[in-house]
């Protein structure tokens, strides 16, 4: 899929595959969509809906994600300003995931 991507001449075409990569099951894929996710391949404002399908994904995509994003929480901060799609991803990752420790790290790294 992530070849696809690469070889897809229309944005379009592009926002459907990364809209698929979220079903991806496999431990180590679920890496590379995410590691993905950050690469110049992805326009800034198409990772949060990256990010977000591996989430929503499966339960082993949710854990993969908010850790992903705890992981790199400075460069994407930096990169969304702390806009509102800052604020889109944290719930893409967190909803119906969340629990007590997730709103203590929220709380600590000032998520919005």
């Amino acid at each position: 899929s992530l070849q696809l991507h690469k070889q897809a001449d229309m944005q379009e075409e592009k926002n459907r595959i990364e809209r698929v990569l979220g079903a991806i099951a496999q431990p180590e894929l679920i890496q590379k969509v995410l590691t993905f996710a950050l690469s110049e391949e992805v326009r800034p404002q198409d990772t949060v809906s990256v990010i977000g399908g591996v989430a929503g994904g499966s339960k082993q995509g949710r854990k993969a994600a908010w850790k992903f994003v705890r992981d790199n929480w400075e460069e994407l901060y930096n990169r969304y300003q702390g806009g509102f799609l800052i604020s889109r991803l944290i719930k893409l990752t967190v909803d119906g995931f969340a629990n007590d420790k997730m709103a203590a790290e929220v709380k600590v790294r000032r998520f919005n």
